[in-house]
């Protein structure tokens, strides 16, 4: 049975898998440029068929060519958009939906599928400041990227609603890889906040210090 899930009685379904080096968090955006046969192939039955697919961190294995053996905790891709090259290649827009469990894999060629269950997050009826607090931060933390790269943001929207705010600061800290594995893996929206947020302030503050020498004080104005 999966790791980081909560016990559910909805059933197993089949579901088309992509492992790739990184991971996915639902709400979360991922641009795929999609070349190999095998997965041309998967993405032109999810079209077809109107079917999400699931992003899965690899375990062993590589992207390109071979097997490729995932973690057992992913997140489903839906296509909000699609173009085909005329060399045949897929160029993607995708959205994380929903956390599934794998239960079994069912078919390893020419792509992976595999039997899987949806995953609900646990969300507390209280979670006291730490929504507010790290709203605040993630905030910070965007503001400043935006910074760095010679833009300005005045209203930062991050997420309210708890689950969508835990998904956004994990994806915010989940590199290396396994960290964002990690976190996707649990199943409490609090604990998964609390674990990232000393990470979130880590690279807060690595940011605001690249930013403070990028920019430096100059003093008082006196006009």
């Amino acid at each position: 049975m999966p790791s980081g899930h909560t016990k559910s009685n909805q059933e197993l379904v089949e579901l088309s898998l992509f492992p790739l080096s990184l991971v996915l968090f639902p709400g979360m955006s991922l641009p795929l440029r999609i070349f190999e046969e095998r997965y041309k192939l998967m993405i032109s039955e999810c079209l077809e068929k109107d079917l999400p697919f699931g992003v899965v961190l690899i375990r062993e294995g590589v992207e390109v060519g071979g097997l490729a053996e995932p973690h057992e905790v992913g997140t489903t891709a839906r296509i909000i958009k699609s173009e085909r090259q005329e060399s045949g290649q897929y160029s993607l827009q995708t959205i994380g939906e929903k956390r599934f469990g794998i239960h079994q894999i069912t078919q390893e060629t020419p792509f992976l599928v595999g039997k899987v269950e949806y995953l609900e997050d646990e969300v507390p009826s209280e979670l006291g400041n730490i929504v507010a607090k790290t709203r605040n931060m993630l905030a910070s933390y965007w503001k400043a990227l935006a910074s760095i790269k010679g833009g300005w943001i005045r209203d930062v929207q991050t997420p309210e609603d708890p689950v969508s705010l835990s998904y956004a600061i994990a994806q915010s800290v989940a590199m290396p890889a396994l960290v964002g594995q990690y976190l996707l893996q649990m199943s409490s929206v609090k604990e998964r906040m609390e674990r990232a947020t000393p990470l979130l302030q880590e690279r807060l503050d690595m940011a605001q210090k690249k930013l403070q020498k990028q920019l430096p004080y100059q003093g008082p104005r006196l006009n």
